[in-house]
């Protein structure tokens, strides 16, 4: 196996690594979740530490051959609370450049997009209007970003006591805030956002956030059905994820069933961040792997 480092053609250039199994059957692009990540699955803006794609990658090529590209998303080492600009045309671009260099660097096989949760999202839109073998759906919200939020705060507010109550009060009162911005057509500066959104820091604003990529959210910018052209697509849920909606396994069961190219596949024990529930250390879902590469086989 080898691993290559290279920079996707944006500007400024993003950071990227191609790990290359020998012999590699197919390949595959690796989309994170919302977030600020690096291609491995850190999270400096919150001191968040992660080694969850970079396993992937690796488990992917040793068990099925698999080649992966995963790349750094813009603002991945800024600090908290950078007025960040980005928006969702250009996440969809960025992943579009890299999938334009993995298909150049690994012509003639074929390839896939890998996409975990709002990644997911990102993935099937891309997958419109980028011809790939197929798409691979890890825990994607059925919906977007923004509305989860909200029902993250009403269940806080349904559920709770006490400060878990005034806390969810508090995120319902920054997401209507935002709503009413986003129906007046609002166009905001980042270091304006930033300084409208710090009072809410922990209650619905994480320090990471653009204003425009949260607008696209609210717009359904990332609604999309790569089955309607052709391209199949494998949705894998998990059946201890909690950051999601209560029915989110429900409706994704639902909208795959309603059409011929999805497959879809629910994976009791699994969390979140793709990893076995059951266990205390972090480890990725046995479970999850097996299905990727049975499909993609």
């Amino acid at each position: 196996m080898r691993a290559l480092e290279l920079q996707v053609p944006v500007t400024p250039p993003l950071g990227a690594t191609l790990m290359v199994p020998e012999p590699a059957r197919a390949a595959a692009l690796v989309i994170q979740g919302s977030g600020v990540h690096d291609r491995d699955g850190n999270m400096t803006a919150v001191g968040f530490q992660s080694t969850l794609y970079r396993r992937v990658a690796r488990e992917l090529a040793q068990r099925c051959g698999l080649a992966t590209l995963r790349f750094d998303k813009r603002g991945h080492d800024k600090p908290p609370c950078y007025p960040h600009d980005y928006s969702m045309a250009q996440r969809l671009d960025d992943a579009r450049a890299a999938l334009a260099l993995l298909r150049g660097q690994l012509p003639g096989l074929p390839l896939f997009l890998i996409g975990h949760s709002e990644g997911a999202l990102v993935a099937a839109k891309l997958a419109e209007s980028e011809p790939v073998s197929g798409v691979i759906s890890l825990a994607a919200p059925f919906g977007n970003v923004f509305e989860l939020g909200k029902d993250r705060a009403r269940r806080r507010i349904a559920q709770g006591q006490g400060a878990a109550v005034t806390k969810g009060e508090q995120q319902l009162a920054y997401f209507d805030k935002l709503e009413g911005l986003f129906k007046e057509g609002a166009k905001i500066l980042p270091e304006d956002f930033v300084a409208m959104a710090k009072p809410y820091l922990h209650q619905g604003y994480e320090g990471w956030e653009s204003f425009e990529w949260l607008a696209g959210h609210w717009a359904g910018a990332l609604q999309s059905d790569p089955t309607a052209g052709g391209t199949p697509m494998l949705v894998v849920q998990g059946g201890r994820d909690a950051r999601l909606w209560a029915d989110n396994a429900q409706r994704w069961q639902a909208w795959c069933q309603a059409r011929k190219g999805a497959d879809f596949r629910v994976i009791d024990h699994m969390g979140h961040d793709l990893n076995d529930a059951r266990k205390k250390t972090f480890s990725v879902d046995e479970e999850v792997l097996q299905a990727i590469c049975a499909w993609i086989k």
